[in-house]
């Protein structure tokens, strides 16, 4: 399952993580998924380490973040918060 930059548009969600948590309930068991988001707005996802962990206890036997305004295959002028300094990547296994 693959998301990209739509989890935060979704409106009438206030805390995004259910977002993510309802793509992940849909997902079949071993199925592979990579959400790339907004993920650093803690308005919207609260902090990294949280969100993780969040997902982790749904059941997902494996997530990773890819933090990517931090990542070299990012030029560094792209890495502004306006730009992509504010995505990352949630990546793993249900």
């Amino acid at each position: 399952m693959v998301s990209n930059l739509c989890f935060h548009e979704v409106r009438d969600a206030s805390d995004k993580r259910e977002v993510v948590r309802e793509a992940l309930r849909v997902l079949a068991p071993g199925g592979v998924f990579s959400f790339q988001d907004l993920f650093r707005l803690k308005s919207a996802y609260g902090g990294i380490d949280e969100l993780v962990a969040a997902v982790r206890g749904w059941g997902v036997a494996s997530v990773e973040y890819v933090d990517t305004a931090r990542s070299d295959f990012i030029p560094g002028a792209l890495r502004l918060p306006f730009m992509v300094g504010t995505m990352g990547v949630l990546h793993g296994r249900k």
